[in-house]
């Protein structure tokens, strides 16, 4: 795994992060400043090139699981995710794009960190998946389950695949109060509460393995949050909202969100 390295260069910048963080509006003014290059799929690499450009750089991979899933809805809140990341830190962070699903049950999911699920549905991992992410997780990987449909019937399928996974585990609430937690809601912005796209959220939990939160679940449907309509301008650095209209109210709620999940990154990247 290449966690550990990950991990310190992500250590190494938060210093610099926290202080382009701490100050949004200076950040919103800068995008204005400029025209947003955009994730739209069109910009990729080619394979050949790409093997060259993901050197030393991170991503987030997309699960695709055997069971039925709509594991590849909201398209581009991945890559929008992490053109934020890449915007907020003035590209110190060095990340990329691979938006293809990846199985769970091979051997590519040991070179990534950080691998998301999402989707509307139940689900039911396989059992030469269970035992491929019991590894994955030994050896530092990170499972991050979003529920699409936010408290849905995917949120209630979570806590006996995680049983599966990690048997006898106990779930735990990340909050804010929490001395294990409170470091997600300051990492990089200062944050009262979890957010979700819509109103205020539901606390997102984690289940352990070996002293480390391996396992982190998010009711909340935090892919729709990053799901752009149309790409990033210089008069809206978020993009249009894809599950709402684009009023200062809502877009308010987004960019609470994006600051939310920047903290779960880099938490996720460095615990």
């Amino acid at each position: 795994m290449i966690r550990t390295a990950i991990a310190l260069m992500a250590v190494l910048i938060l210093d610099t992060l926290s202080a382009t963080a701490a100050d949004a509006p200076n950040w919103l003014q800068q995008a204005a400043k400029k025209k947003a290059v955009t994730f739209d799929g069109t910009n990729l690499q080619k394979p050949a090139d790409a093997a060259k450009d993901i050197r030393g750089k991170v991503t987030i991979r997309r699960a695709n699981p055997q069971c039925k899933s709509d594991w590849n809805n909201d398209p581009t809140a991945l890559p929008y995710l992490l053109y934020q990341i890449t915007e907020r830190t003035r590209g110190k962070y060095p990340v990329y794009v691979n938006n293809e699903g990846i199985l769970l049950t091979g051997d590519e999911i040991f070179d990534y960190p950080l691998i998301y699920f999402t989707s509307h549905y139940a689900f039911q991992f396989s059992d030469a998946e269970v035992e491929n992410l019991k590894k994955y997780l030994a050896r530092g990987g990170t499972l991050w389950l979003d529920d699409c449909a936010c408290n849905g019937p995917y949120l209630d399928s979570v806590p006996a695949n995680v049983q599966r996974i990690i048997p006898g585990v106990e779930l735990k609430l990340m909050l804010k109060d929490s001395k294990a937690f409170g470091e997600m809601f300051t990492l990089l912005y200062q944050l009262d509460e979890t957010p979700t796209a819509g109103n205020s959220g539901t606390p997102m939990q984690v289940a352990y393995l070996n002293g480390r939160p391996a396992i982190q679940i998010c009711p909340n449907d935090f892919g729709c949050g990053w799901e752009v309509s149309s790409p990033p301008t210089a008069l809206n650095p978020l993009g249009g909202n894809a599950h709402g209209e684009s009023t200062p109210t809502g877009q308010k709620n987004r960019e609470n969100l994006y600051q939310f999940s920047i903290n779960w990154f880099f938490y996720a990247m460095t615990h």
